[in-house]
C-alpha cells in the first residue's frame, strides 16, 4: 500500500480518521506543507517494525566495527567507533 499525500489543512481536520486509517488499516500518510514532506502517520505496529529494523542495522554495523577493530588497543577501538557513530549521524542513519 503506496502512502497518501495529503496537505496540513486536511490532516488537521481529519486527524481522527487518519489515526485510524493508520493504526487499524495500515495506511501510510505524508503530510506536506506547500508540496514539501514534513512527517509520516503510520500505525505503531509499522513504527515497532521500524524501531527493530534500525536496531538491527545498528547492530550489524556494530558487529562489523568489532571485527574491523580486532586486536586494536581498546583506544583505538573507542576513537573508531566514535567517528563512525559521528559518520552515521551525519549521514542521517541509525
Amino acid at each position: 500500500m503506496s502512502a497518501l499525500e495529503i496537505g496540513v489543512a486536511q490532516a488537521k481536520s481529519s486527524f481522527s480518521e487518519i489515526m485510524g486509517r493508520a493504526a487499524y488499516s495500515g495506511q501510510q500518510f505524508i503530510i506536506q506543507r506547500r508540496g514539501k514532506p514534513l512527517a509520516v502517520v503510520i500505525g505503531m505496529a509499522e513504527y515497532e517494525e521500524f524501531l527493530a529494523f534500525k536496531r538491527a542495522r545498528r547492530l550489524l554495523r556494530f558487529q562489523r566495527l568489532r571485527e574491523v577493530a580486532g586486536d586494536m588497543p581498546e583506544d583505538e577501538a573507542l576513537a573508531l567507533a566514535q567517528a563512525v557513530a559521528e559518520d552515521v549521524r551525519h549521514r542521517g542513519t541509525a
